[in-house]
């Protein structure tokens, strides 16, 4: 692979990039003086003739990407087409970049962005990608960010119905984080992207940008996930929905699949950890990424991910088929996020989920406290020992783990998504987007 050896940094006060304006990419016919009609012309059509002034046949479509992870070359030509950050909410052709950081919104957050990031990108700290909910039998973390914080993240980004999303960063368990987030919260696959290396691979090729990220560089929209059609909440698994799966698999009644992206060790020393959820298969997190890494110098080399075939190879070797129902779990349900991602949004799987809560919750319903149609040290539910979880149980027992009741989380999500009234018309023909506009905030005295 032939990449440039260096990275060219702007001045530290360089501007974000220049917007296209709404109503810039073609003149007003109405401007132009009158001309006296030329005779017809027997040997031309001007119905076949293209029409000049029509801007959007010649930009490129951000939605019509081979798979959901693109390269710097790609979000170049974008930025090139003038599709970055434009004022134009209804515009399709639309695209907004969102940088996450290995960093919660401190000093260390604020610096790695002033270092350098891909120009016109907005912050998307770690810490507004999850957040402790109520879910099963009391209260967890980390888990899925709410509304209100995806909203927050998005309108400060100037995200739109029909914008595309970049996702770049430092790691690729919080950039692929952020992915499965969007996806849950509504948006469609063609429309959330991953930059590949992130912004160091972009950096080797073009100029990164430094300096602080100013609001008034970023269109601010009025967006909410409310717009999106509905909650992807079967991409995302409960408490109490995973123990009903890991039943149906102990009984024969299920072929799903379940990897494990937890591990002991890193690079050649990573091997599976001694104590799973039952049935479960060992996903290495780091396989489908070039070389062998530690999770740790993604931040400083960039993380890319293996070619296509090269990926549904290593599933094959696990035995995983684009048929199959797969369920995704780790720690935490970041280094799960990469195997979403790569199911999802690469290899374009059609039923893969991701545990939410991971093993971090899981091993909270074990012992003589948590009732027992929830515990998982029983039942067959977890392969090797398992001591007692200190789950701090808040809800009255909930007996049926197949209701409502028992997934207060996304409960609670899909009442967010209900909370607006959605026109019918959303825009797709070009009408104004439901609860979207764009401004520039005033810029501070």
């Amino acid at each position: 692979m032939n990449t440039i050896n260096r990275r060219r940094f702007l001045a530290a006060g360089g501007a974000l990039g220049v917007v296209t304006l709404a109503g810039c990419l073609g003149d007003d016919p109405a401007d132009e003086p009158e001309e006296e009609a030329p005779e017809p012309d027997d040997e031309s059509d001007d119905d076949d003739e293209p029409d000049d002034d029509e801007p959007t046949e010649d930009l490129p479509d951000p939605t019509d990407t081979e798979t959901a992870l693109i390269e710097p070359t790609t979000l170049h030509e974008w930025q090139e087409a003038g599709l970055v950050n434009k004022d134009d909410p209804g515009e399709s052709h639309r695209v907004v970049i969102l940088r996450i950081d290995d960093w919660y919104p401190d000093d260390s957050a604020i610096q790695s962005y002033e270092d350098g990031h891909v120009p016109g990108a907005a912050p998307w700290y770690v810490d507004e990608l999850h957040t402790e909910r109520e879910e099963g039998l009391g209260v967890a973390a980390p888990m899925v960010a709410n509304g209100e914080m995806v909203d927050e993240a998005l309108n400060r980004a100037g995200v739109c119905p029909r914008t595309t999303i970049v996702v770049s960063g430092t790691k690729p368990i919080r950039v692929a984080r952020g992915y499965w987030t969007l996806r849950y919260w509504g948006f469609p696959r063609e429309r959330v992207k991953i930059l590949n290396g992130g912004y160091h691979a972009y950096g080797e090729e073009y100029d990164l940008e430094t300096g602080q990220f100013d609001p008034l560089d970023v269109p601010q929209t009025t967006f909410s996930v409310e717009a999106n059609e509905e909650l992807n909440n079967d991409l995302r698994v409960g408490i109490g929905q995973m123990i009903q799966r890991v039943d149906n698999v102990i009984e024969g009644e299920s072929d799903d699949v379940i990897l494990e992206n937890r591990q002991d060790g890193e690079g050649d020393e990573a091997s599976a950890p001694g104590t799973m959820i039952s049935n479960a298969t060992w996903d290495n997190p780091l396989a489908v990424h070039e070389g062998d890494h530690h999770f740790d110098t993604f931040e400083a080399e960039g993380a890319y991910f293996k070619a296509p075939g090269e990926l549904q190879a290593h599933y094959d070797d696990l035995g995983v088929s684009p048929d199959d129902t797969v369920l995704t779990y780790c720690g935490s349900g970041y280094r799960a996020a990469v195997s979403f991602f790569v199911l999802d949004g690469i290899l374009e799987y059609d039923d893969v989920m991701l545990y939410d809560g991971s093993w971090g919750q899981w091993e909270q319903y074990a012992g003589d406290d948590v009732p027992e149609t929830w515990r998982v040290d029983e039942h067959g539910r977890t392969d090797g020992d398992l001591e007692a979880g200190d789950l701090e149980i808040t809800v009255d027992e909930i007996p049926d783990l197949d209701t409502p009741e028992a997934n207060q989380l996304e409960a609670a999500d899909m009442d967010y998504m209900a909370g607006g009234e959605v026109d019918e018309d959303d825009g797709a023909d070009g009408a104004d987007d439901f609860a979207c506009s764009v401004g520039r905030p005033a810029p501070t005295p």
